[in-house]
């Protein structure tokens, strides 16, 4: 087979009409290399010869291709192609798979802050509730030793009966916040939360009422052990 020869096709005609195909190829020509494998891969009854008449067999003209660079190899595969080469889903498929697992990721992602949260908010209520019952049983011990004699272990009061609850308050020396009626504000901190506490007198007792972003959180009401030794 001459690399040089144009391709040419010509027809015989024998008296038993029997029709024979004679085609050039041009090996060093991409698009006649594509004839030769298209033949082949019809796998049509089909002869090749050299120029100087030798016969050349198959696997030597498969040899002779392969020598050759695979000009589509780098070619771009259609959605199609792609489909075929790899089993995957195609580009309809993978958007919903996409839409649906970026929906599971973003519930799983708000699942779990809303989580954090949640902790984060009864460990900051826990500590709150721990800073009143410490602050509770602080003002109870101050109540219980108030006019108290510890010489004899008696209470001598020094307010009138009705008024020792207004007098333990005023001796707490306490600076008022709002400083209107009503008891005595201040602000405290618990758990590194600012809480609003107040006292107030009721008579001989006091009530303590503590509060968080304006929200009511505990009230305690304590009476005074001197108003029992009021004559």
């Amino acid at each position: 087979m001459d690399a040089n020869l144009e391709p040419a096709v010509r027809q015989m005609n024998m008296e038993n009409n029997i029709c024979f195909k004679l085609q050039t190829i041009n090996l060093n020509q991409s698009s006649d290399r594509c004839i030769v494998q298209q033949a082949l891969s019809d796998q049509k009854e089909l002869v090749f010869h050299q120029t100087d008449g030798v016969s050349l067999p198959t696997s030597d003209l498969l040899q002779a291709l392969n020598a050759f660079d695979n000009e589509d190899e780098r070619a771009d595969l259609s959605l199609d192609e792609l489909d075929q080469l790899t089993g995957g889903v195609g580009l309809p498929e993978a958007l919903v798979s996409s839409t649906v697992l970026m929906t599971m990721v973003a519930g799983t992602s708000g699942l779990f802050t809303n989580g954090m949260i949640a902790a984060g908010n009864s460990s900051i209520q826990d500590a709150i509730n721990a800073g009143i019952r410490a602050d509770i049983e602080s003002i109870r011990h101050d109540v219980s030793k108030h006019n108290l004699n510890a010489a004899t272990g008696t209470y001598s009061p020094t307010a009138e009966a009705g008024g020792i609850g207004q007098e333990f308050i005023d001796s707490l020396d306490l600076q008022d916040l709002d400083e209107r009626e009503g008891g005595i504000q201040t602000q405290e901190d618990f758990g590194g939360e600012t809480v609003i506490r107040t006292i107030r007198a009721n008579g001989d007792s006091i009530t303590v009422t503590y509060s968080h972003s304006g929200t009511p959180m505990q009230n305690s009401s304590m009476v005074m052990p001197a108003s029992g030794w009021l004559s």
